[in-house]
């Protein structure tokens, strides 16, 4: 069997978000190869990166990908890989993690194709303190905030402490996440630590968005408890326990949401807003965010929307 595709996804096997756009995808007769980066040293792969051109074979598959077929590019995968150099990884392991996620970044030659998102952009717009810097330079509030490693007098009566990059943590068997916590003003002592973070106005009550952008198309979902009230801590912690509801932003707010991701040479976004004193605030932008679960808790067509984009020319 032989595979020309259209639409190239760059995924791994447990991505759901990707399963929806594989299955709206074969619903449209629409040809497309998705390629898992966890299954990527079973490939057998030949790329000529000045043509440029794919060629390669999976489970009997052949699939030739190339500049004038290749129309565009889902790219569900972060720029940088935080697994990487685990202790428990010997060196061929590491070796082979460190070259893979290469010959993954290098696919951004096929720069004719459309991509939500091309690694390059999505690079620079990972960066946590560089979106801040862009949304509050189109016009977004965004909570007072600095890069620091020690604690002085608060100046908020509600401050946020959190990572100014995404933290997994290796706990022997297990991986951590940290969350973003919330403090009393009181509770903070002054002390200096190792290593920096987000020290943040902490926007207390609130009510949190999830906005995603597929181009023009904006949809935002509000996360609420049961009751229908905000979470004043992060709601990461209790995803499973929540109410997602669609709701329709101020036509002011979803332009500028669609206008941050064009400034950061994005085409799809997911961008985490809280409304605080009937205020929107920008807080983060993920440009591989995830949605998949607000389609299943709310029945939004999210896949329509994104494989729309993904088939626009």
């Amino acid at each position: 069997m032989k595979v020309i595709p259209k639409v190239l996804i760059i995924s791994d096997r447990h991505d759901f978000s990707s399963d929806f756009i594989c299955v709206e995808l074969d619903r449209r007769n629409v040809a497309y190869w998705r390629i898992n980066r966890d299954e990527l040293p079973d490939y057998k792969i030949d790329f000529e990166p000045t043509l440029p051109r794919l060629k390669a074979v999976f489970k009997n598959v052949e699939v030739d990908i190339n500049v004038d077929t290749l129309q565009s590019v889902y790219y569900r995968a972060p720029t940088f890989l935080r697994d990487i150099f685990q202790n428990d990884a010997d060196e061929e392991e590491q070796l082979k993690r460190t070259q893979w996620a290469a010959f993954v970044r290098s696919l951004c030659v096929f720069e004719n194709a459309k991509w939500l998102n091309n690694p390059v952009h999505t690079y620079q717009a990972e960066i946590k303190a560089y979106q801040l810097y862009k949304a509050k330079q189109i016009g977004f509030l965004t909570p007072a905030t600095s890069i620091t490693n020690h604690i002085s007098v608060p100046e908020f009566d509600k401050m946020a402490i959190k990572t100014i990059d995404t933290a997994v943590i290796n706990l022997k068997e297990e991986e951590g996440f940290v969350y973003t916590e919330i403090y009393n003003k009181d509770e903070l002592l002054e002390q200096h630590y190792q290593s920096p973070f987000f020290l943040q106005e902490g926007l207390v009550p609130k009510i949190d968005l999830r906005v995603t952008v597929a181009d023009e198309t904006v949809i935002a979902a509000k996360i609420l408890t049961q009751e229908t009230k905000g979470i004043d801590i992060d709601w990461r912690r209790f995803k499973n326990e929540l109410k997602y509801e669609i709701c329709e932003l101020p036509t002011d707010v979803s332009e500028i949401c669609r206008r941050l991701v064009k400034e950061l040479n994005l085409s799809f976004g997911g961008i985490d807003l809280v409304i605080h004193r009937d205020q929107y605030y920008f807080i983060e932008i993920n440009p591989t965010g995830e949605w998949s679960w607000l389609q299943q808790n709310t029945g939004f067509r999210y896949d329509e929307a994104i494989t729309n984009s993904l088939l626009a020319r």
